[in-house]
């Protein structure tokens, strides 16, 4: 399939030359805000919802979107941290479990996720995957460390605080990760490759307000 007579369109989403300026996911343009609207509501309705899989999430590909496309960057590092803060202030009145022992770090995680997007700036499926990829093995680290440092409900050490009680955390935190890395990284794309979509039949929509936007830090 071709747009405009131009490159199939296969070929435009994993495009990773040096500058695919034709097709580049431009900042802080309608489009972006339509995609990025869009991942905030799912990534509040997945950790609202009740799944299967443990930790199926799209939280971290949000924090990647922002990171690569919001502007300015403390609005876009506020869009998933405020979407967290919804979810946990929801859950928190629904089970009482919405603030643990080790939230901080979970958040710690996210502001690394969208400082790697904002990095890395992933700006086609392909960037999208690896940016996924690191932005899952983050949160995993920083996450599964405050598990281990911080005292739970009660005030309870779950493991000892040593170099064996660390390495007991992780491994035991493996099964749980396979959701992280799944969200991260399917929806990564997902939300990258949607903004690379609409920019291919689209072109040229709102292109001074991104050349703005991307000139600004």
């Amino acid at each position: 399939m071709t747009v405009c007579g131009e490159r199939p369109i296969n070929q435009i989403l994993f495009d990773h030359s040096p500058d695919p300026s034709r097709y580049k996911v431009n900042p802080m343009n309608k489009t972006s805000w339509l995609v990025v609207t869009a991942a905030c509501v799912i990534a509040v309705s997945l950790r609202l919802m009740a799944l299967p899989w443990i930790n199926f999430s799209a939280m971290g590909a949000l924090a990647i979107l922002c990171g690569a496309v919001v502007r300015p960057a403390w609005l876009g590092l506020l869009i998933p941290l405020g979407c967290r803060v919804l979810t946990d202030c929801v859950i928190e009145s629904r089970t009482g479990y919405g603030f643990y022992g080790s939230w901080m770090f979970d958040y710690a995680a996210y502001v690394a996720i969208f400082a790697i997007g904002r990095w890395l700036r992933p700006s086609n499926m392909r960037s999208a995957f690896g940016t996924g990829l690191i932005a899952a093995a983050a949160f995993f680290v920083i996450s599964n460390f405050g598990v281990w440092c911080m005292p739970q409900d009660g005030g309870q050490f779950l493991y000892p605080r040593t170099f064996a009680g660390l390495a007991t955390c992780f491994v035991n935190a493996i099964p749980f990760a396979r959701g992280t890395f799944a969200g991260d990284v399917g929806f990564a794309v997902l939300f990258i490759g949607a903004l690379q979509m609409l920019a291919v039949t689209s072109p040229g929509k709102d292109a001074t307000a991104a050349k703005t936007a991307s000139a600004e830090v």
